[in-house]
C-alpha cells in the first residue's frame, strides 16, 4: 500500500493510503509539482485571511506591539515582519524554502528558525501565541489525493492495465473512484 503522510511540526496532518496498484509504483515525482503549487497556494491564502483559511484564525497582535511593528513595519500584516518566512513557504526558489523531490517522498518546508514555533501546538515559554501557518483543510487533502490517484490511473493506462482510456476517460474515471471511495482508505 502506498501512504501519503503530511507531518507538520511532528503532528500528522494527513494519513492516507492507496492500495492495490500503487505498491509497483517506483517514481511519484512527476506529480510533486502540481502538489507543490497547490501547497505554496494554500499557504499564501493562509497568509492572506491571516489563519482564517486553514480554520484557526491568528489572535491579533497586541496593541504595545502592534503599535510599535507600525512604526517600524508599516503596513506589514501578522507574520510578514520581514517577510522571510511567508516568502520560505510559498515559492520553491526562496532561499530559506525547503523542497526535497524523492522518488516517494515530497518535503516543504522553511528553514526560518521561529516558523516551527508558531506552528508548534507544544506549550508557549513565551508571550508569543501558536498562530499555525501550515494548515491543510480537506478540500487540499482531496485535491492531493485526486492529483496522486489521478497519477496512478494515468501509470496503470501506461502499463497496459486500462487500455483505451484517453485522458477525458482518466479524470472521469479517478473523480468517480475518489467519490466512490475506490482506493482510498482513511
Amino acid at each position: 500500500m502506498f501512504r501519503f503522510r503530511l507531518e507538520i511540526a511532528g503532528e500528522v496532518a494527513m494519513d492516507r493510503g492507496i492500495a492495490r496498484f500503487a505498491d509497483g509504483v517506483a517514481d511519484y515525482r512527476p506529480i510533486w509539482p502540481s502538489i507543490e503549487e497547490d501547497f505554496y497556494l494554500q499557504v499564501k491564502d493562509q497568509f492572506k485571511t491571516q489563519g482564517t483559511e486553514g480554520g484557526e484564525a491568528w489572535q491579533e497582535l497586541n496593541p504595545e506591539y502592534a503599535q510599535w511593528k507600525e512604526v517600524h513595519y508599516p503596513g506589514m500584516p501578522i507574520l510578514q515582519r520581514t517577510g522571510d518566512l511567508y516568502n520560505s513557504l510559498t515559492s520553491s526558489t526562496d532561499p530559506n524554502a525547503v523542497l526535497v523531490e524523492g522518488r516517494k517522498s515530497l518535503t516543504l518546508g522553511s528553514r526560518v528558525p521561529y516558523g516551527i514555533y508558531h506552528q508548534s501546538s507544544e506549550p508557549r515559554t513565551s508571550h508569543l501565541p501558536r498562530r499555525p501557518v501550515i494548515q491543510l483543510p480537506e478540500a487540499f487533502k482531496r485535491t492531493v489525493m485526486h492529483h496522486i490517484q489521478t497519477y496512478l490511473v494515468q501509470v496503470a493506462s501506461q502499463s497496459g492495465f486500462r487500455q483505451g482510456l484517453g485522458p477525458l476517460d482518466v479524470s472521469r474515471l479517478s473523480g468517480s473512484l475518489m467519490r466512490q471511495g475506490g482506493y482510498f482508505q482513511r
